[in-house]
């Protein structure tokens, strides 16, 4: 757990006065560089991904514009891998499905900007299985 948040407070230049509470910026943050490994998958971020990334974290979080360009900035600037992101947010959401369902929901609506690219299926099956788990082995034929 603390490797996967190391790299939050290396990637933050300074510490923010946007955010009340550590905590609450250590998941923004995480989920913010989820999103941003979903829309830069191909390499290519453009406005319209740009804009649905602000509009989700702004619908789920409430912030401000200074929030989210904060947000944008250092998911953009790090340099921790996915794995670490999924692990991070799953620290602070296990114990809700709804919310850990809320969260896919918002990857697939990110995904959906310009229709699914491998790339951005693969961040999404990555955060599928980290997320919940129980549902890498469904469908296994060992099941039948």
């Amino acid at each position: 757990m603390f490797e996967s948040l190391k790299h939050w407070f290396e990637s933050l230049e300074e510490e923010s006065k946007l955010f009340e509470h550590r905590d609450d910026e250590i998941l923004h943050v995480a989920l913010a560089s989820v999103l941003y490994h979903v829309i830069s998958a191909d390499q290519h971020v453009d406005t319209r991904e740009r804009h649905e990334f602000d509009r989700i974290l702004k619908q789920e979080f409430d912030l401000d514009g200074a929030q989210l360009d904060h947000l944008y900035q250092a998911a953009r600037r790090s340099t921790a891998d996915v794995q670490g992101d999924l692990h991070t947010i799953n620290f602070y959401l296990k114990r809700n499905p709804a919310v850990r369902m809320t969260f896919m929901r918002k990857l697939l609506q990110l995904i959906d900007v310009h229709g699914a690219h491998k790339g951005e299926l693969d961040v999404f099956f990555e955060a599928l299985h980290e997320v919940f788990p129980e549902v890498r082995n469904i469908g296994d034929e060992r099941d039948f």
